[in-house]
């Protein structure tokens, strides 16, 4: 059998959902360039379009939304478990704990339902934005708020979160950061959620043991550390010379390179391009994304002196940076990925389910044979 470390290259099943072609640095959904979603459409649109197969006409899509907004509301029974966490428990760890309250309302999973699993899809889409923004508002001491249904996904979870109606600008450019995030084919998480599905787990069981992959700081919380690479260098004017001492002990700059693409990653040119445009709107300056442009340039002046085929930024690079610019806390940072990625993860399951097999790589075995047992004397 052929090994590869970390399932590095290994094909482990088939998809229609997406696709990262990492040597042209392009990201399909289900065939549309991430570059035309990401300017046309909406978190409600795609998140349609993935779970389905197809886009929705505005009847689908219209009844969809309200689909969504039926699903805001908590139970009492998941309220109180929200209230009874400790306040300092992380917010990853906290969405686990609350899915867990979730699944005994799951039937157990009939493989061929489709439309049953889209329905769970949406009441857990629903349900975890507004679990992330009530566990936020719990952790900064503030009441929780009820729900409402006059506003789209996204801005309702803004508003959640920080207590106002969003600037529409600003919900804009959140809507189409969560479109950049849906999906990744056979990303960490993703492959976690198969796996656990596989088994013909509830589908919520999966959308959790996800979650547990995405929290680990090689995955999700990538941009947290980006944004300590930028507290640590503290100005533009000391970002060139930190990144040369780096480079120079070979250290690793947060944000560079990635498994996949060899180019730029598509979503951090989207992102870039959001934050310059809000650099100029903006009468404050804003120290961490003047930091990253001089991180970013440095970076590709030097890099480009050494080789040909240099690495870029990924989507972490540049999306701290823009949460923090709209008010967001970094703690919070990896929660929003789960925000956005909960669709990916139902939709790749739904797909596996049509034609399951449980998941069981073989091993190979490195240790000693034939070792005598030794009885406690």
């Amino acid at each position: 059998m052929t090994f590869s470390k970390g399932l590095a290259g290994v094909v482990a099943d088939t998809t229609q959902i997406s696709q990262v072609q990492g040597e042209d640095g392009r990201l399909i959904y289900r065939g549309i360039s991430i570059d035309e979603l990401a300017n046309q459409s909406s978190f409600e649109e795609v998140s349609y379009f993935l779970l389905k197969g197809k886009l929705p006409n505005p009847s689908e899509l219209s009844s969809w939304t309200d689909k969504l907004k039926k699903y805001r509301k908590l139970d009492s029974d998941v309220e109180k478990a929200l209230l009874s966490l400790p306040t300092d428990m992380h917010p990853m760890v906290a969405l686990q704990a609350l899915l867990a309250v979730l699944i005994h309302k799951e039937k157990p999973a009939q493989l061929k339902d489709k439309e049953a699993h889209i329905e769970t899809s949406a009441f857990l889409i629903s349900q975890l934005a507004t679990l992330i923004a009530q566990v936020s508002r719990r952790r900064r001491g503030l009441p929780l708020l009820p729900v409402k249904d006059s506003l789209s996904h996204t801005s309702h979870f803004l508003y959640l979160l920080q207590g106002k109606d969003p600037d529409t600008k600003i919900a804009h450019f959140f809507d189409v950061a969560m479109i950049l995030h849906m999906d990744h084919d056979f990303n960490a998480s993703t492959f976690a959620a198969r796996v656990i599905a596989s088994t013909e787990a509830h589908l919520t069981s999966a959308i959790s043991g996800a979650i547990g992959a995405l929290s680990g700081p090689l995955h999700g919380g990538a941009n947290e550390r980006v944004l300590d690479m930028a507290d640590a260098i503290k100005s533009p004017d000391k970002a060139s010379a930190w990144i040369l001492e780096t480079l120079q002990k070979k250290g690793k700059v947060m944000g560079f390179g990635h498994r996949v693409y060899r180019t730029l990653d598509p979503r951090a040119k989207i992102l870039k391009e959001i934050l310059d445009t809000l650099a100029k709107d903006s009468k404050t300056q804003d120290v961490t994304f003047d930091i990253l442009k001089k991180v970013h340039d440095t970076m590709i002046e030097e890099l480009s002196k050494k080789e040909k085929d240099y690495i870029w930024p990924n989507v972490d690079f540049w999306s701290g940076s823009f949460y923090r610019n709209i008010g967001i806390e970094k703690i919070d940072f990896t929660p929003l990925f789960a925000l956005a990625r909960v669709v990916g993860w139902s939709s790749h399951v739904i797909e596996m389910w049509e034609d399951n097999r449980i998941y069981r790589p073989a091993a190979e075995y490195v240790g000693p044979d034939h070792v005598p047992y030794a009885k406690v004397k």
